[in-house]
C-alpha cells in the first residue's frame, strides 16, 4: 500500500498542505506553488488543507473510469492546420461539460459524477477530493506504464503516459481551483479581469462579458508576454498592486483562435456554459508566472474603429467604466471598490480600437517591457 504523504506548499502570501498517496499530485502542485520550509512544526498551523483520497465519488459508471484512463493516452500528432486529434483532449471536455459547482453558505463543493468529487469547507479551510477508485494519480511521466491492477481487464494491459490535458484538468480540478476559493476569503480579493506580465510588471485588462479580454491576452502570450489570467486576478488586500493568478488559464472561442492563427494548437474545453478552445499554459508552467506588480490597469472600451490607443481617464470616470466588468463572485467581502479607487487615484486609461490587434499587443509590450 502506498503511504500517505504531506507536503508544505507556498501560494503568494500563503500555505498549503497537501496530503494523498498519490506521488504524481506532488509534481503537479510543484507547477503551481513554491515547496515550503517545514523546520517549523507550527509553520503550517494556519494553512490551508487540502486531502486527496481514493474513494466512492457518487453516481456513475465503471465505463466513466475507462473512457478517462483510455483519454490519458497520448494519440498523435495532429495534421498541419488543423486542431490536435488529442484522445486526452476530448475526454477532459467531456468532464468538463459535466462538472458541477455546489455554493452553500459553510461549504462549496464540485463534481464529475463517477469520477471525482471536492469538497471546500469555508469555516474550517479544508479541501477533501476524492476519487474514483479505477483513478489513480499514479500514472508515469514516462510512457510506458501500466495503469492499475484494480481497472478491468483489458484496458490494465494498456500502457499509457500523463497527457497533458490530463495533467492540467488534475491540477486545477484538484488543487488550483479549490485553493483559489479559499485564497479569495484570507489576503487575496478576486478580480474580474486579465492579466499578462513582462521584465517590468503586469497590466491589468478589465472590462465586462464579451469585451475581448481573453482574446487580447491570447494575442499577448503569442507575442511573448506571460499570462496571469484571462478572466480572474487575484489582489492583495494590503497591497492593491500586488497582483497573484487565481486559475491560471486561458480559453476562448474557437473563432477568436482561428484569428490569431493558434487554432491547431488549441484543445477542446468547455467554459461559461460553452465550448471553446483552451491555450495549454500548465506544461511549462512554474510558481514565479503566477505572481507580478502591476504597472497600470486598462479598461477595455470600444474595438473598432481601430487603431489602438490609451485614453486618459479622470478618476471618476476610471470608477464609473471599471464598475462595467463586475461579477458576483467580486461581492464575497464587498466588492472590489477598494481596489479600483486605490487605481483610480493612481491614474488609469482606457484601450480603444484593439480590433487592432497587433497595435495593442505593441501597447501592452511598451508597458511591461
Amino acid at each position: 500500500m502506498t503511504d500517505v504523504t504531506t507536503r508544505v506548499f507556498a501560494p503568494p502570501g500563503d500555505l498549503v498542505t497537501l496530503t494523498s498517496s498519490e506521488p504524481l499530485l506532488f509534481g503537479l502542485a510543484e507547477r503551481l506553488w513554491e515547496p515550503a520550509a517545514t523546520g517549523n512544526p507550527g509553520h503550517s498551523g494556519n494553512a490551508i488543507a487540502i486531502e486527496v483520497v481514493r474513494g466512492s465519488t457518487g453516481a456513475g459508471n465503471t465505463g466513466d473510469y475507462e473512457d478517462f484512463l483510455e483519454g490519458a493516452r497520448e494519440d498523435g500528432a495532429a495534421a498541419p492546420g488543423s486542431p490536435r486529434p488529442d484522445a486526452a483532449a476530448s475526454s477532459i471536455l467531456s468532464f468538463e461539460e459535466r462538472l458541477r459547482w455546489v455554493h452553500g453558505a459553510s461549504e462549496i463543493r464540485c463534481e464529475v459524477p463517477g469520477v471525482l468529487n471536492v469538497r471546500i469547507d469555508l469555516v474550517s479551510t479544508e479541501i477533501r477530493a476524492a476519487l474514483a477508485p479505477g483513478l489513480s494519480l499514479s500514472l508515469s511521466k514516462e510512457p510506458p506504464f501500466p495503469p492499475p491492477s484494480s481497472l478491468p481487464l483489458p484496458l490494465s494491459k494498456k500502457s499509457f503516459s500523463l497527457s497533458s490535458s490530463l495533467a492540467s484538468f488534475l491540477a486545477r480540478t484538484l488543487l488550483e481551483a479549490p485553493a483559489a476559493v479559499l485564497l479569495a476569503r484570507r489576503g487575496w480579493r478576486a478580480l474580474h479581469a486579465g492579466g499578462v506580465s513582462g521584465p517590468k510588471g503586469a497590466v491589468v485588462l478589465r472590462g465586462g462579458s464579451g469585451a475581448g479580454k481573453s482574446t487580447l491576452v491570447a494575442a499577448a502570450h503569442a507575442a511573448g508576454l506571460t499570462v496571469l489570467g484571462d478572466e480572474s486576478l487575484f489582489v492583495a488586500r494590503g497591497d492593491p498592486d500586488a497582483l497573484a493568478a487565481s486559475v491560471r488559464e486561458l480559453t476562448l472561442r474557437a473563432d477568436s483562435a482561428a484569428l490569431l492563427g493558434i487554432l491547431a494548437s488549441t484543445m477542446p474545453a468547455f467554459s461559461g456554459g460553452e465550448e471553446k478552445r483552451r491555450v495549454e499554459l500548465f506544461e511549462g508552467s512554474r510558481p514565479g508566472m503566477r505572481e507580478a506588480r502591476r504597472v497600470t490597469t486598462l479598461l477595455l472600451g470600444p474595438r473598432t474603429p481601430g487603431p489602438a490607443r490609451l485614453v486618459p481617464l479622470a478618476p471618476a470616470q476610471f470608477l464609473s467604466e471599471f464598475a462595467v466588468g463586475e461579477i458576483p463572485q467580486e461581492h464575497v467581502d464587498g466588492g472590489a471598490g477598494a481596489v479600483a479607487r486605490a487605481w483610480a487615484d493612481a491614474g488609469g486609461a482606457r484601450l480603444d480600437g484593439a480590433s487592432d490587434l497587433a497595435g495593442a499587443v505593441s501597447l501592452l509590450k511598451g508597458l511591461v517591457s
